[in-house]
């Protein structure tokens, strides 16, 4: 880990690839681009005259999707920032990153999860917003906050939806916190 100019430690991509791409690390590299100028201000003109936040959102999703797809040339020297940063977080988790740096430097809640071995991206939208997704999106609840999956590793990967191994995943994680919430509230009525 190294300390950047103004005292706060800076994640170098040294640290990056020896956590071996973990979300924990995905998040942090995410983090530090969103915060950088060129960034936001990229991700305000891709999504210039977008009204709402569900549209700014599936811009953002669209473009990262054609993006990976079109330019990245995984045999020949990186081209540009996009190929050395697909390249740096890996071709599943790449996406992930851009589209969660993206989002986070519009002002969006978006954080990268993974399940069976897969990068996506988590972002929260309001109640309202759920009405106006397409019917094979799959949100998911937490702490009383509503959120779609993003997975953007494919052109035409379909808005809020994941894989049925990664859902399957997921499902089984939620399952054994309920689990896990209603054995301890089991102890505390006990004593």
């Amino acid at each position: 880990m190294t300390v950047s100019s103004v005292g706060r430690p800076a994640f170098s991509a040294a640290d990056f690839i020896r956590s071996g791409s973990q979300p924990g690390a995905l998040n942090d590299l995410s983090v530090g681009l969103a915060r950088h100028p060129d960034i936001v201000g990229f991700a305000r003109q891709l999504v210039c005259g977008r009204a709402d936040r569900l549209s700014r959102i599936a811009t953002v999703f669209s473009f990262v999707g054609l993006l990976v797809e079109t330019t990245v040339s995984w045999t020949t020297d990186p081209a540009d920032g996009v190929d050395v940063l697909l390249r740096l977080a890996g071709e599943e988790s790449g996406p992930a990153v851009i589209v969660s740096a993206l989002l986070r430097a519009l002002g969006e809640h978006a954080q990268i999860d993974s399940a069976a071995g897969m990068a996506f991206v988590r972002v929260e939208v309001e109640l309202n917003d759920l009405a106006r997704l397409p019917p094979y999106a799959r949100p998911s609840v937490a702490h009383g906050r509503y959120y779609i999956p993003l997975d953007a590793r494919r052109a035409r990967t379909p808005l809020g939806f994941l894989p049925f191994t990664v859902r399957r995943v997921l499902q089984g994680r939620r399952e054994a916190r309920e689990l896990v919430t209603r054995s301890a509230l089991r102890r505390l009525r006990r004593q």
